[in-house]
């Protein structure tokens, strides 16, 4: 899911420059790009502890499971974005508001199920071992966000999808988690 936020930093904003009108003569400008970015923080900043409040009785599985869902809406709203035929600033912000709820959902329930995974003894390696998962995700996001941003408008637009269909891979992998969590009751939260 760290893939995820390092596309948020580097892939979108390509993408509205290379391939999302603001009028049909333009692309985003830069301070409609920076107008975007700045409410996604915002709503990062003041959603942070609602959110936490809200999801607080809900396992750190769960958590992440509707973590992920709500990035897969935020991708696919990317993709609608990309093939509508006007209101690209409303959806871009839509999006991005949506993106903002799955980080805040994402980061402390993380974080919180590494540290209930480890033990006592282990608790710094697995943290470190968790750090090198965002090191993965600011490799693969980029990487593989400035291939597809380098590609035709076609293959462009198709890589939301193709990102929002990924999530099903990390549901199917935090529903096994979950299932073995529940099997080790000490363990699952």
């Amino acid at each position: 899911m760290t893939t995820y936020l390092a596309l948020i930093n580097s892939t979108l904003p390509l993408y509205f420059t290379r391939f999302v009108s603001e009028t049909p003569q333009q692309t985003f400008s830069p301070p409609v790009i920076s107008t975007l970015f700045a409410w996604y923080i915002s709503l990062c900043v003041l959603c942070q502890l609602p959110v936490v409040r809200l999801l607080k009785h809900l396992k750190n599985t769960r958590v992440l499971m509707i973590s992920a869902g709500l990035w897969a809406i935020s991708f696919c709203l990317i993709w609608v974005m990309g093939n509508a035929n006007s209101a690209h600033p409303l959806w871009a912000g839509g999006a991005l508001a949506v993106m903002a709820l799955a980080t805040v959902s994402y980061t402390p329930s993380a974080s919180s199920l590494v540290i209930s995974l480890a033990p006592n003894a282990l608790r710094g390696v697995y943290l470190s071992i968790n750090s090198l998962c965002w090191a993965g995700g600011y490799f693969i996001g980029p990487t593989i966000g400035g291939w597809a941003m380098g590609e035709s408008r076609p293959i462009a637009n198709g890589f939301w999808i193709g990102v929002a269909l990924s999530v099903g891979v990390i549901l199917m992998i935090l529903k096994s988690l979950d299932q073995q969590l529940q099997r080790l009751p000490k363990l699952a939260d």
